[in-house]
């Protein structure tokens, strides 16, 4: 059952990708027109409220592996948000490129944790 939810969400994987590619690409362009970007945090992304319902509930059910990997990606979301959430595009900071960086930085990582879940659960499931 666990596993199945988690291929579950994962069957969205290239959706969630596509949209913290757009989520940087829209903060990109706040950054450089100085307008207004709203924020949101991990748990209110697509990506966060799909994983809330659907991982975080049977995360201690998970295999140790995947549930590691699981961990890993929840840690690298929440802090993708947390640093992208120091950058205010209409009030520009000094650590606002670094920021930027960083995110993107997180966001290919998450994206290679993503998938070696997604690796790690076909895997699971073909031996099951």
């Amino acid at each position: 059952m666990p596993l199945t939810k988690v291929a579950k969400f994962l069957k969205d994987v290239d959706i969630f990708i596509s949209q913290h590619s757009l989520y940087i690409n829209k903060l990109e362009r706040a950054i450089k027109e100085g307008t207004p970007f709203e924020h949101k945090d991990c748990h209110s992304c697509n990506f966060g409220k799909r994983w809330d319902e659907l991982i975080a509930p049977v995360k201690e059910e998970l295999p140790e592996d995947i549930r590691a990997v699981v961990e890993e990606i929840e840690s690298i979301h929440c802090e993708f948000h947390e640093i992208s959430m120091q950058i205010d595009p209409e009030n520009r900071g000094e650590t606002d490129a670094e920021n930027l960086e960083r995110g993107k930085d997180l966001s290919a990582e998450l994206f290679q944790k993503l998938l070696s879940l997604k690796r790690l659960i076909d895997k699971e499931v073909k031996n099951s």
